[in-house]
């Protein structure tokens, strides 16, 4: 009897937090627009190698923490594939997702440009209960649930277009795109991941000799999901340097600085935090790195004499 009112208490607890669920946010978006996007495989960073660590809500035990790695490149003139996998844990619930993109760039006219993406793979939710029973504020006998308890592995796919006209993009893009429910392996629930969406607009504009300016305005939403207004702004000096503001409702500010350290090495970090509540509660923190083996591995001879 115990047993099943905790499952019941799971399922409920599962529906309600996945009911609010969105990709987990990244703030990497200028340096990595493939993990942003699927039309940018192999469009932006091609050959590159990104791995990513964010922590969100550090004042708080149990904050969402996500680790990224992705790679993409260009095969064909005008096509692109990419690879990506996420981890994603807050609190006791875990999501993983392993995705490759394929991309095709076509010329829509002079100077313009459309990017198509698309990505498919795989998607797993687990609940590790330990977590939650084995808190000493608890006192239910944690050998009820010994184990963390896994959904089956469930198809997942996303779908993206971006527009490129000289230095303005935009694009749109549906995420989380998945058939039926998905079913827990060794408990009686059930759910279905929430389909998000994401419009996004960018301008690249040379405001000095060796200056750019880079505003970009993003909204994000989806089914059950209250709807999610950013933008942000990048200034960079001879595309080697930059700095970043950002404003995400409600309330949400963040800075981040980034470089070129060596040929083929990219390193960027954001800090962002909320202004309604104690600064050190939500604090958010994510690092970047960038690698392309085949430049950073090879070093430049001199000429000869």
């Amino acid at each position: 009897m115990m047993k099943r009112l905790i499952l019941i208490f799971t399922g409920i607890l599962i529906l309600t937090t996945l009911a609010a669920q969105q990709i987990p946010l990244s703030e990497s978006y200028y340096i990595d627009k493939y993990s942003f996007s699927p039309s940018y495989a192999g469009n932006q960073n091609a050959g590159y190698i990104f791995t990513g660590y964010r922590s969100d809500w550090t004042g708080i035990k149990g904050g969402p923490k996500t680790f990224r790695i992705s790679y993409n490149d260009r095969f064909m003139s005008n096509s692109g594939y990419g690879i990506k996998i996420m981890s994603d844990k807050a609190g006791i619930f875990n999501q993983l997702y392993f995705l490759g993109s394929y991309s095709y760039s076509l010329k829509a006219g002079e100077d313009h440009r459309v990017l198509f993406g698309l990505s498919a793979g795989l998607y797993r939710n687990s609940i590790n209960l330990l977590d939650y029973y084995n808190d000493p504020n608890y006192n239910i006998d944690p050998a009820l649930v010994r184990d963390d308890i896994n959904s089956k592995i469930k198809f997942m796919s996303d779908a993206s277009l971006t527009w490129l006209w000289k230095g303005l993009e935009a694009g749109f893009m549906f995420a989380n795109i998945n058939f039926g429910d998905a079913h827990y392996k060794n408990a009686g629930t059930k759910y279905n991941p929430v389909a998000n969406f994401q419009f996004h607009a960018t301008y690249e504009w040379a405001v000095a000799e060796n200056w750019d300016l880079l505003p970009l305005a993003i909204l994000r939403g989806g089914k059950y999901v209250l709807s999610q207004f950013e933008v942000a702004t990048m200034v960079r000096y001879q595309k080697k340097v930059w700095a970043t503001l950002v404003f995400r409702d409600p309330g949400i500010f963040g800075a981040g600085i980034g470089c070129n350290i060596a040929e083929g090495l990219i390193l960027n970090y954001n800090f962002n935090f909320a202004s309604n509540v104690a600064l050190n509660v939500f604090n958010n923190h994510e690092f970047c790195l960038g690698l392309n083996i085949f430049k950073f591995a090879v070093k430049k001879q001199a000429p000869a004499l």
